[in-house]
């Protein structure tokens, strides 16, 4: 019934260019992993994909999408400090030489964050307008089990980056796997708040999701390593 619920609604144009957008980010992710495109392939992807929200959303004046990408782009910033830690702390994420980076982190980094928190919070929204948070909650935290980790298995072949140093499953951590699910879990409740206000919460909430993304790869890590 809730997926019959969801196919409807992919009648809506939003409904309908966010999900193709996720399809083309999985898809273009893998072709990058193929043919081993390298660092400038990410580069592209996660500037591109932003771009294309942002045409869409401002080109259809969608006040929703507008704030998502605000969201987006705060948590995106935020979690460099995640990738630091990651980096100088675990010993266990290794980028690429020689690519534009911020902070510790390829330049593009915050857009790809920001794009793959849209795509995949929206999924999860969807489902929490047809079913009580709660089942909205766990439904996102598989989603996000379940996509970003083929995001981090092909990043390696892609020339992206990689991990070293730890408990794996072909080229990503388990610790990983967990923290990403863990990364997703709330995004449908800050949504429903974003969707029901003006441009007041977006900011505020992208910076949370920020440092929750630090926290779960931080308790994620503890855990499993």
């Amino acid at each position: 019934m809730l997926f019959k619920r969801l196919l409807q609604k992919l009648k809506i144009k939003e409904v309908r260019f966010v999900i193709i957008t996720l399809v083309l980010t999985v898809v273009i992710a893998a072709l990058s992993a193929t043919f081993r495109l390298g660092w400038a392939s990410g580069f592209a992807l996660a500037l591109g994909m932003f771009g294309l929200l942002a045409w869409f959303a401002f080109s259809q004046n969608d006040l929703f999408l507008k704030k998502l990408l605000v969201f987006g782009i705060a948590a995106g910033v935020t979690e460099l400090l995640a990738d630091c830690w990651l980096i100088q702390k675990t010993g266990t994420l290794i980028y690429v030489p020689d690519e534009p980076m911020i902070a510790c982190s390829p330049l593009y980094m915050p857009f790809a964050w920001a794009v793959l928190l849209i795509q995949i919070g929206y999924l999860g929204w969807l489902i929490s307008r047809e079913e009580k948070m709660w089942v909205s909650i766990i439904a996102t935290t598989f989603i996000g089990f379940a996509v970003i980790p083929l995001f981090e298995h092909w990043a390696k072949d892609a020339g992206w980056w990689y991990y070293i140093n730890c408990k794996m499953i072909f080229n990503t951590p388990w610790y990983i796997i967990l923290a990403e699910g863990m990364i997703c879990s709330f995004i449908p409740l800050f949504f429903s708040h974003i969707h029901q206000k003006k441009f007041v919460l977006q900011l505020p909430l992208g910076i949370i999701q920020g440092l929750w993304i630090w926290a779960s790869y931080f308790i994620a890590f503890r855990l499993i390593e």
